[in-house]
């Protein structure tokens, strides 16, 4: 795949398939700013089998405006780069559909140290729930559905 095979990846909005963890890290490695990093911290938001009221889901389809959504989560990369001691920061959301279990979204921190990488991978993460424009649809066991955001 094309994104895979280039040099630097960057944060944004991927089709599901186009682009995968292991990549990611592969092109965070390849920086030359990687020797100043002592930890690379990984969050991988996943599909569960219940939504957020409790209704059993079986499928999620996520859908985004891509210029909207790319927008936000480079203002969210470069205000969280500013935090003394990270190195990198790449917020990767994927859209199309997903079934239980299935890679949603991938946040990667690399930090001077561990403290302030697990710091601002847990505000990143809070960040790009509010503040992205990405919105899901549960498919629910009982073959009903909802658009959320």
């Amino acid at each position: 795949m094309n994104t895979q095979n280039k040099t630097e990846i960057k944060s944004g909005i991927y089709s599901k398939g186009e682009i995968d963890l292991t990549s990611i890290i592969q092109s965070i490695k390849k920086d030359p700013k990687i020797e100043e990093a002592g930890s690379i911290h990984t969050f991988t938001g996943i599909v569960r089998r219940s939504s957020q009221t409790g209704k059993p889901v079986i499928s999620m389809k996520i859908d985004a405006y891509d210029d909207l959504a790319n927008e936000s989560i480079s203002k969210i990369c470069s205000k969280l780069k500013q935090v003394k001691g990270i190195i990198d920061i790449k917020i990767i959301h994927l859209k199309g559909e997903f079934e239980l279990s299935e890679d949603l979204v991938y946040v990667v921190v690399t930090s001077a140290h561990r403290k302030e990488g697990f710091e601002v991978i847990s505000r990143a993460v809070d960040m790009y729930k509010k503040e992205i424009a990405v919105w899901k649809k549960e498919n629910y066991k009982d073959g009903s559905s909802d658009w959320i955001h």
